[in-house]
């Protein structure tokens, strides 16, 4: 049967839509009917499977803001980097700060509109990898008020590695892994009336699993545990990699039951 959806699961539907709007590059008038096909193929969950009726899956959890390499060199505008951003806002611009680390020293290079500056272009396509830019914007705002005092806007984003961190053995031998170690240890019948459960998880630099936490606990704290177990000893993965070698950490969760409930939307996953 269907899910039904409640009106105030709704209400939390549409925040948390909002939360990942900050990092979504969907374009507003796409074709809705392509849009799935779309992100199947961009942003492909990691791997999925099902065992006597219970459905699991890993995915990546993206930060609330990243671009890839080629979005950041092609962008011309700071509202490229963060689609909340609104030119239409603003009546003057004071200062646009852009701020950079190359080889391992803060940068900063100001324009005075939205536009990015040659400079600001320059120094976002040296940028280290693995490391955060940040935008300061101080501006007056553009509505009615005859007085107004400057305003800011600031924001962080990253960009994404080259190549995502990885299981060792492949998504096939992850599902089998945690089917054995995860799966199996708990009576099938422990499952039933479960609605979803999510444990989130990060690969470091070294490939480690480090900060395993519950984000939605399963019915049974004994499962909790047997599951966060399986995801602590998980063997070491490959980390994500930029092109030129710099390792970084990653942030995934293992999602159990119905992937229609409300708290997924709050794990900011990108699943088809």
């Amino acid at each position: 049967m269907p899910v039904q959806i409640k009106t105030t699961c709704k209400r939390n539907l549409t925040f948390a839509l909002k939360l990942m709007s900050y990092n979504t590059t969907a374009m507003k008038n796409f074709p809705q009917k392509w849009m799935s096909v779309l992100l199947a193929f961009v942003f492909p969950v990691l791997l999925m499977a099902q065992n006597n009726g219970l459905h699991y899956e890993v995915n990546r959890v993206y930060p609330y803001l990243s671009v890839s390499k080629e979005q950041l060199k092609a962008a011309n505008s700071i509202a490229e980097f963060n689609k909340h951003f609104k030119p239409n806002w603003i009546r003057a611009y004071e200062s646009v700060t852009v701020f950079t680390t190359i080889q391992g020293k803060l940068q900063q290079s100001v324009g005075n509109s939205d536009v990015l500056t040659p400079d600001q272009k320059a120094n976002l396509n040296r940028v280290d990898a693995g490391t955060e830019i940040s935008v300061v914007v101080r501006y007056l705002p553009e509505n009615t008020l005859q007085h107004n005092d400057i305003q800011e806007f600031d924001f962080t984003f990253s960009v994404n590695p080259d190549s995502e961190a990885s299981f060792a053995g492949g998504p096939e031998a992850l599902m089998q892994y945690l089917q054995k170690t995860a799966i199996q240890p708990i009576p099938a019948n422990q499952f039933q009336g479960l609605d979803m459960a999510a444990f989130k998880f990060t690969v470091s630099q070294t490939g480690d699993i480090v900060e395993a936490s519950i984000f939605q606990p399963t019915k049974s704290a004994e499962m909790d545990q047997i599951l966060l177990e399986a995801i602590r000893k998980m063997p070491t993965w490959k980390p994500a990699t930029y092109a030129d070698g710099t390792t970084v950490q990653q942030e995934f969760a293992l999602t159990l039951g119905n992937m229609e409930n409300c708290m997924v939307n709050l794990l900011n996953i990108r699943r088809n």
